[in-house]
């Protein structure tokens, strides 16, 4: 009777463990300023599933690409030397469970401070954290954007 009650609490807990599962919620942005093109090439990896909840769209349908577009222009703003500059969407590639979105800042010279709001997927998932890597001239720099410091801002 005992091995009966012990095999079945050992059933019981690792059921309980197996089906309990954490959702990270980060993303992981890249800035990179091209010089010879004067544009800052951004790119930003985030959760497929995440990101189909944040736009009430699958990826893949029509309207998809639009309404990425469109969020991308309310979550994410750039500014350069403390002017605000327009943030203009690419594409988008799924790659399993992720999805990376490319965007992008034109008509940049001279940065000597970058500053990028990314509240992306923040209106969904409020422990939402996005790591924003930034490479300006060579200079590597990085800051995390979550809820209550949305904004990040350095100086080369």
């Amino acid at each position: 009777m005992k091995k009966f009650i012990f095999l079945f609490l050992g059933i019981c807990f690792l059921t309980i463990i197996a089906s309990y599962s954490a959702d990270f919620y980060t993303s992981i942005t890249k800035v990179e300023y091209v010089s010879s093109g004067k544009v800052l090439k951004i790119s930003s990896k985030v959760n497929a599933e995440h990101i189909q909840q944040a736009l009430g769209k699958k990826i893949g349908v029509a309207g998809f690409d639009a309404a990425l577009s469109a969020y991308v222009q309310n979550n994410v703003k750039v500014g350069v030397n403390d002017a605000p500059y327009s943030v203009v969407y690419s594409s988008s590639n799924q790659e399993s469970s992720v999805v990376w979105i490319y965007y992008e800042v034109r008509n940049v010279e001279n940065i000597s401070s970058l500053s990028v709001k990314n509240t992306l997927l923040m209106d969904k998932f409020p422990d939402q954290q996005n790591f924003v890597n930034l490479i300006i001239n060579g200079n590597r720099k990085s800051f995390v954007c979550k809820k209550g410091a949305e904004v990040g801002k350095v100086n080369f």
